[in-house]
């Protein structure tokens, strides 16, 4: 397998930007915590090719994701020979009119981002491919706490209104999580060097404190730690299937005024219990946890290390009609995977999914034997989440709540959407 690798920075630094993840963040932010990047992998085994893209960004829209296809089509690649994966972090620039709740797009950001994707494709293409091998690592942190908690009262809130019971946003410590984290160097066989790494997580990037600054989250946090081991390679981030998957930070805050205690109580008993206070300090301790563990996974013997002599792709979509009733943006559930040899496959799904998902599909659809299968949302044009039938028949956020925000409205069908994704998914794998 052969090998080409870039990054670059997509900071916007002239004018202030709308951020998308946050309804109630509505002013533009023109302070930047750390930059928002591009990277992009392109691997190839001598018949085929694929790129790989990794972006700063809450999702990759419809319309941008047209865009860089249109691109990248003058230098002959096809879509099915393209993925393009977002961080999910709620800190960079807006990019979606259906998400136009949760921030109203940067016309010139989407602009700049399609350019910056075909000049990085043209930088690649002038590279000489490099042989290379890949070394597979993987490691548990502790950084994560499922966000769906049942909650037995009666709650009253702007989204749902008054109901007896529901599922809120807090943290679950009994709920599935998915600690495993992997990283993938991919090194050359010549020189020995690391040309890029390709790292795996399941957790959402809701966590910077201030929440008004532009910031890669998380994911550029451990971007800064593998750099400072590697020197400064691209760094593609996979995110998991992270749909109902929070931040775990111990931090409680700043001691808080008898004042603040009531009001935080008060709200308890009228909408439920929430994430503690944060602040500042309690996110960097955090996040440079993370990115320590990370760094730690990257230093450790390889599980694994492979050279690839067969490079596989395959793609499958489904309309939302098979397991949705209602209405919805015109985005279908697409799922693209991509297999590396006997080493590695990467099942990347364009939905906020559940992480109780990756036990569906490996329950339905085994890997094969000896092969690590990771899982991606939060793949192209992104429609909103995709929960389970027992979440369907829960309630809360990932359900029904963000319905509006992503311009949804409507009812999930408990009893057709596991035949319906886990048959997309298997038409997906035939396809390799």
């Amino acid at each position: 397998m052969f090998v080409r690798a870039a990054s670059c920075d997509v900071t916007p630094l002239d004018r202030p930007v709308r951020l998308a993840g946050y309804a109630a963040r509505r002013q533009p932010v023109s302070v930047v915590l750390d930059p928002v990047e591009i990277s992009a992998v392109l691997l190839e085994d001598g018949q085929r090719r694929f790129l790989l893209f990794s972006f700063d960004s809450i999702i990759v829209r419809a319309e941008l994701q047209q865009a860089i296809h249109a691109r990248l089509s003058a230098h002959g690649f096809v879509p099915a020979e393209i993925m393009l994966l977002a961080s999910h972090t709620h800190f960079a620039p807006a990019t979606d009119r259906a998400c136009a709740p949760l921030g109203v797009p940067d016309q010139q950001f989407v602009a700049d981002v399609a350019a910056a994707s075909e000049n990085l494709v043209r930088e690649l293409l002038k590279r000489k491919p490099a042989e290379a091998r890949v070394e597979i690592k993987r490691g548990r942190l502790h950084h994560s706490v499922n966000r769906r908690r049942h909650w037995p009262f009666p709650t009253v809130g702007r989204t749902y209104g008054f109901r007896l019971t529901g599922t809120v946003m807090a943290p679950n410590p009994g709920a599935p999580t998915e600690e495993l984290a992997t990283v993938l160097l991919l090194r050359g066989v010549e020189d020995d060097e690391v040309i890029a790494a390709i790292w795996h997580y399941t957790c959402h990037a809701t966590a910077v404190i201030p929440s008004d600054v532009v910031s890669a989250d998380f994911p550029g946090a451990v971007r800064r730690a593998l750099r400072r081991r590697f020197g400064n390679i691209p760094c593609v981030f996979v995110q998991g299937f992270c749909g109902d998957i929070s931040p775990k930070i111990a931090g409680a805050g700043p001691q808080e005024a008898i004042g603040g205690r009531l009001r935080r109580f008060a709200r308890k008993l009228i909408s439920g219990p929430t994430f503690p206070p944060r602040v500042a300090a309690d996110w960097e301790h955090w996040s440079e946890g993370l990115a320590d563990g990370v760094d730690a996974i990257a230093d450790s013997p390889a599980e694994r290390t492979d050279t690839p002599g067969i490079l596989a792709t395959g793609a499958a979509q489904i309309p939302l009609t098979e397991f949705f009733l209602g209405r919805f943006p015109d985005k279908p559930l697409t799922i693209q995977v991509l297999r590396l040899g006997t080493a590695l496959e990467l099942v990347a799904v364009s939905a906020e999914v559940t992480v109780e998902w990756q036990s569906i599909l490996d329950a339905a659809l085994p890997a094969g034997e000896g092969l690590v299968r990771l899982y991606a949302g939060y793949l192209g044009a992104l429609y909103g989440y995709l929960p389970t039938p027992r979440q369907i028949g829960e309630g809360g956020y990932e359900v029904t709540g963000f319905q509006l925000l992503f311009g949804l409205s409507g009812n999930f069908d408990a009893g057709k959407i596991v035949p319906a994704v886990v048959g997309c998914a298997k038409r997906a794998i035939d396809d390799l």
